[in-house]
């Protein structure tokens, strides 16, 4: 087997110079795939229920890059929703209607894969929506980012060593596999803010390690890189440097190379 990586941009819609980075780094980087965000984020200027950023953001991808299929970046409130199961499936099943209107207006691919807004999906916030999430995957042909394996994402993370999450997540993986939900073999980020980043070359070294520890299969890398902006500081006090650092890892030849020198295969999707 090879070892493929599907590179990802997150939170497309949020911020319309991000928006034009990541649209310009899917025509020119080693970045291979994204995730909109379709439904209003608390704290974000008001807009009704969905996120009036998201046309924006792919009417920017289909520009400069008509040919990717964009993720949709799950939020659910948080505490959970009051209703059950049904609830939490048509508000999910709501925000992959909305990124698809979105691509058939611009003529771009519908929305091929499922991912989580700050883990809610997966339950680190509180409750776990991983049942709806795998029905509506199912029912939907998407895949979902579910790792296989939590070795790299659960680097050093005490609550996903824990033998309740591990059997959760056992289970919901064995359900996606029985829906014939596509899954990513692991899943890997920079999982703090400034502080844990410290630096840039600091941030470079721990994304250059995990190419070196990619498993055989496809797998996942996501980040989210935005430009130096005014709106950037005031939005993501305590994270705005660290999104910075990662737009420019993509661009930095030293990561480029590293890829290469790997083998790793760049794909779209798992």
């Amino acid at each position: 087997m090879t070892r493929s990586l599907v590179l990802t941009a997150d939170d497309a819609g949020t911020d319309p110079d991000a928006d034009r980075e990541i649209a310009a780094l899917l025509a020119g980087s080693p970045l291979t795939a994204t995730s909109v965000i379709t439904a209003h984020v608390e704290g974000d200027p008001p807009g009704g229920a969905e996120n009036p950023g998201a046309a924006r953001a792919v009417e920017e991808l289909a520009r400069a890059a008509p040919g990717v299929a964009p993720g949709v970046h799950v939020v659910l409130p948080t505490p959970a929703p009051e209703g059950g199961f049904d609830d939490v499936a048509d508000r999910v099943g709501d925000q992959i209607d909305a990124l698809a209107r979105a691509t058939s207006a611009v003529g771009s691919p519908p929305p091929d894969r499922l991912d989580s807004h700050q883990g809610t999906l997966y339950g680190l916030l509180g409750r776990s929506y991983l049942a709806e999430a795998i029905e509506v995957c199912a029912r939907r042909g998407l895949a979902f980012r579910l790792p296989r394996g939590l070795e790299l994402y659960g680097d050093d993370d005490p609550l996903l060593a824990t033998s309740v999450v591990r059997e959760r997540h056992a289970s919901a993986v064995a359900a996606a596999d029985a829906a014939g939900v596509r899954l990513p073999r692991v899943i890997a980020t920079h999982r703090g803010g400034d502080a844990e980043a410290r630096d840039y070359a600091t941030l470079r070294d721990h994304y250059l390690r995990l190419l070196e520890r990619l498993p055989e299969g496809t797998s996942e890398v996501f980040l989210h890189p935005a430009p130096d902006t005014p709106r950037l500081r005031e939005l993501s006090a305590g994270w705005w440097r660290k999104r910075t650092w990662e737009l420019r890892l993509l661009g930095d030849p030293v990561f480029i190379r590293e890829i290469e020198r790997q083998g790793i295969d760049l794909v779209a999707g798992w």
